[in-house]
Formats: structure tokens, C-alpha cells, sequence
């Protein structure tokens, strides 16, 4: 699953393949500036965040 969440200078995309790892991706046009893993302690805790976020 991916969402995107779009600001004036960048977009932050979250991919959630399942288990308790969401990877963020931040984005300027089509240039990756960086990516990071959030890590969470379930997939529950997971799955919350990733829903909010849309």
C-alpha cells in the first residue's frame, strides 16, 4: 500500500507492505532527497499509523 501526502516544496510517500516496517520517502519532483524506515513494535502499531496518515 502507498499514500502520498503533498507539500509546496516536497511529497512524503509511505509504503506499507505489511509487518511492522513503513518505508518514507521523501520526494522533490522526480529527485529522492531521502529514505528512512519507521519502525514500530507491532503490526497493529503499524497499521494505525499508516491509516492516519491519509
Amino acid at each position: 500500500m502507498t499514500q502520498a501526502e503533498c507539500f509546496s516544496e516536497y511529497q512524503d510517500v509511505f509504503e506499507y507492505h505489511g509487518n511492522t516496517e513503513i518505508e518514507r520517502i521523501r520526494k522533490r519532483g522526480e529527485w529522492v532527497l531521502f529514505r528512512e524506515w519507521l519502525l514500530f513494535d507491532s503490526v497493529e502499531e503499524a497499521e494505525q499509523f499508516f491509516h492516519s496518515r491519509g
